[in-house]
């Protein structure tokens, strides 16, 4: 579970944000069904939404969080590589004379294997400026730390690291290192990065296929998600390999004499039996008479015969049932895209009350008839405008004095009237068409 997640001097984030997703003490609302227990002091959230106008920093927030996970694995990759002069393709504030000569920091505070860690580093395009590794049971205790190439090793707690440092080359993480030579600690933490997803609401290549194979090879997803879209009016979803017509090179030969031309088109049917089938998803429709008696089951073609919203929700519930399955962080940008409000309600709303396995969903969408007390806790709604500066700024509803935000308070209504920053500033052009 990810604890706190902080960035500074990252695309439009000039200054140090976190978002947290530590429970708020106080809070007491939406207790059993939005927060896990992790121990007698502390209550994580299973979820938490951001919201913003267009390109107030949401994405690049969400972004954030995948230039670190990526980072720790290539890095992970380049630690055998023999390209040592290879730059770490980064984006900062640009903005501002007082980021050009400043490092990038991003820092993650989580749990694997019941147990707390703390990681964390500073880069350039060029170096790995600071890093460090915290594990917490009593208290926090340093695993390592590195000021540039200087490296200070716990021997007990992290003794896989002793005798790597003049090994990491500058440009490399030491957590990666360590892992790339078999360490116990390091390759359970690369595993929990591998393990935080991040998709795409807008496009879904990049887990269409995963949702596809997973429905070839797993019948419990298969009733699952059959069950979650009956609402959709689809009585049932199989599988197929997409027929392709073959070349009947025979009947070619008797009508073609050309040589060449039957040679091309040996040369093409051999080609196309090696190529692989894709496979295609097929649902299907009740059928009815005139007197509306159900009379058969008709199948549709998934990719041509059914709307963008359900082909992205059906390819969507791939990832959300593999998160709730195996306890996952998923983080998901512009979630609501191409979804009705009750389809985005009730994907949040599923996700919080069937949760065993500790999952948690980190979201940023626009749609506000989802903000609002019977769905999210204080603590779960975040917020990010930017200022006339170019900085992204990233806050908390839980953030406001109880003044602004009472029991009864409509967090929707209050949002659209301004109360909490973060929407458009619309200005009528002065010119007339």
């Amino acid at each position: 579970m990810i604890l706190e997640f902080s960035v500074e001097n990252f695309l439009s984030f000039k200054d140090l944000s976190t978002l947290s997703m530590v429970g708020v003490k106080s809070f007491k609302e939406l207790e059993e069904t939005n927060t896990i227990k992790l121990d007698r002091d502390i209550k994580v959230l299973k979820s938490a939404v951001v919201y913003g106008n267009n390109a107030s920093g949401k994405s690049n927030f969400l972004n954030a969080i995948g230039f670190m996970k990526n980072v720790v694995l290539n890095s992970f990759r380049d630690a055998i590589s023999d390209e040592s002069s290879r730059k770490i393709s980064l984006n900062k504030f640009l903005l501002s004379t007082e980021t050009e000569q400043e490092p990038s920091y991003f820092e993650v505070v989580f749990t694997c294997n019941n147990r707390k860690y703390r990681y964390g580093f500073e880069i350039t395009e060029d170096i790995i400026e600071s890093e460090w590794l915290y594990y917490t049971d009593s208290r926090e205790t340093p695993m390592f730390t590195r000021e540039n190439q200087k490296f200070e090793i716990n021997k007990s707690a992290f003794s896989e690291g002793l005798g790597l440092e003049k090994r990491t080359k500058e440009n490399v993480l030491f957590l990666s290192l360590v892992a790339q030579l078999n360490g116990d600690v390091s390759n359970k933490i690369i595993d929990w990065f591998k393990n935080l997803n991040l998709i795409s609401g807008i496009h879904d290549r990049s887990y269409k296929r995963y949702t596809i194979d997973r429905l070839k090879s797993d019948k419990d997803f298969l009733k699952w998600l059959s069950d979650f879209i009956n609402f959709l009016e689809i009585t049932k979803l199989s599988t197929a390999e997409e027929e392709v017509e073959d070349i009947d090179l025979e009947t070619l030969k008797k009508k073609e004499k050309d040589e060449e031309i039957l040679n091309f088109f040996s040369s093409l049917q051999r080609l196309q039996s090696k190529q692989p089938r894709r496979d295609r998803i097929i649902t299907w429709h009740r059928k009815f008479d005139k007197n509306n008696i159900l009379v058969d089951s008709v199948p549709f073609s998934f990719d041509s015969d059914e709307s963008e919203g359900t082909k992205k929700l059906i390819y969507l519930l791939g990832p959300w049932y593999d998160s709730l399955k195996n306890g996952r962080v998923l983080v998901v940008d512009e979630l609501d895209s191409r979804l009705h409000s009750k389809l985005t309600m009730k994907l949040v709303e599923y996700f919080h009350k069937h949760n065993q396995n500790n999952a948690q969903l980190i979201f940023a969408v626009h749609d506000t008839s989802i903000l609002n007390r019977d769905v999210f806790r204080r603590d779960q709604i975040w917020f990010i405008n930017k200022d006339q500066f170019g900085v992204s700024n990233l806050y908390s509803l839980a953030d406001f004095s109880s003044e602004k935000v009472r029991k009864k308070t409509a967090f929707d209504k209050n949002y659209l009237e301004g109360k909490y920053g973060a929407i458009p500033n619309i200005k009528e052009p002065s010119l007339s068409l």
